[in-house]
């Protein structure tokens, strides 16, 4: 499958936005986080150290009621050149994504 493109933000303040789009191919996925091609969701965001995890508190999200009220570990990883690599927290997920700083 050809990769999304997107964009992750998150502010000083605690915020955090999601937006992937995933190419038009007839497997689009559809999932709790994708509907139709497209994910999003907002909300804040908590941050541990120690253990290189930031939680996604989920306020609201193109999957409604699928995410919303949901907390979503994700582990963190900076690599040499800048980018940022999540992966899930939760046992069940197995994916990882790689952030580019533009």
């Amino acid at each position: 499958m050809a990769q999304p493109q997107g964009m992750l933000i998150y502010t000083r303040d605690g915020h955090m936005s999601v937006q992937l789009m995933y190419p038009k191919p007839a497997d689009v996925p559809s999932n709790e986080y994708v509907q139709d091609g497209y994910e999003a969701s907002f909300g804040s965001y908590a941050v541990k150290e120690a253990t290189h995890t930031v939680t996604h508190h989920v306020q609201g999200a193109i999957t409604r009621g699928a995410l919303v009220g949901k907390d979503l570990p994700r582990i963190y990883q900076f690599t040499g050149d800048g980018r940022l690599i999540l992966r899930s927290a939760r046992p069940e997920e197995h994916w990882s994504v790689t952030w580019e700083h533009y």
